[in-house]
């Protein structure tokens, strides 16, 4: 028999669900803990510690004072490190374009499926993309996802988002990304990448492999960019 979660832990869940479904949106002002204790029928203190694991995952935030809220939204551009030459020349989200190459149901890899939680050759659905910031190539994407969480993507889909692709996992389909976990190497261009980035074969790439979590630690997608190093760096930090 499966082990029951504790009440908390249930109300987390609850509360993602209400979220998912979008009964409270960016910047909206969760109903006090004493409304959220009487609509579940737990002590506010239960609500308080479900409330209190939602905001260390950045899901939720606080005003002192004023009441919890639904944090702001940050699509995939603004949890990179991509940046200009030089300290303080962020690449703003804004400036990004992203011209999808293509949008396909396909099988997980062994590593794809190790990152996702699922079984090595599970429906996925594969999307590769361009990324240019001043109609130059700056970086590619592939991208991993689950086709069960994602059933219907397309690409018409992601070309009605503009190519924002978290915005669109939460507004479609229910799904938030609220953290990311990164590795980078670094690579030389194979002739494939450097006919499609506009670099000599052999050209140094930053290699950066992502997986995206919903809340939970749940993972939702796998993710590889390969990014020109002639133009931009990779840095860290706000």
């Amino acid at each position: 028999m499966p082990r029951k979660l504790p009440l908390y832990q249930q109300i987390k869940g609850l509360l993602i669900e209400a979220l998912e479904s979008g009964e409270w949106l960016h910047d909206d002002m969760l109903p006090s803990e004493f409304e959220l204790a009487d609509r579940f029928g737990v002590s506010q203190g239960t609500v308080r510690k479900a409330l209190n694991e939602l905001v260390a995952e950045r899901v939720l935030y606080r005003r002192q004072g004023k009441g919890t809220f639904v944090s702001v939204y940050q699509d995939e551009w603004e949890r990179t490190g991509f940046v200009l030459p030089g300290f303080g020349g962020k690449v703003l989200v804004e400036q990004v374009s992203a011209e999808l190459l293509t949008c396909m149901r396909a099988n997980a890899s062994e590593e794809v499926a190790m990152a996702l939680g699922l079984r090595r050759g599970a429906p996925v659905i594969f999307v590769k993309r361009l990324l240019r910031l001043g109609g130059q190539v700056m970086a590619m994407d592939d991208v991993v996802l689950p086709a069960e969480l994602f059933d219907g993507l397309d690409s018409r889909k992601i070309r009605q988002a503009g190519g924002a692709l978290y915005e669109l996992y939460h507004r479609v389909f229910g799904v938030r990304v609220v953290g990311t976990a990164e590795q980078v190497r670094a690579e030389s261009a194979t002739a494939d990448e450097a006919r499609l980035m506009g670099v000599e074969r052999g050209s140094p790439l930053l290699c950066v492999t992502r997986v995206a979590y919903a809340a939970e630690r749940r993972p939702v997608e796998w993710r590889r960019s390969w990014m020109s190093t002639n133009k931009y760096a990779y840095g860290s930090g706000s």
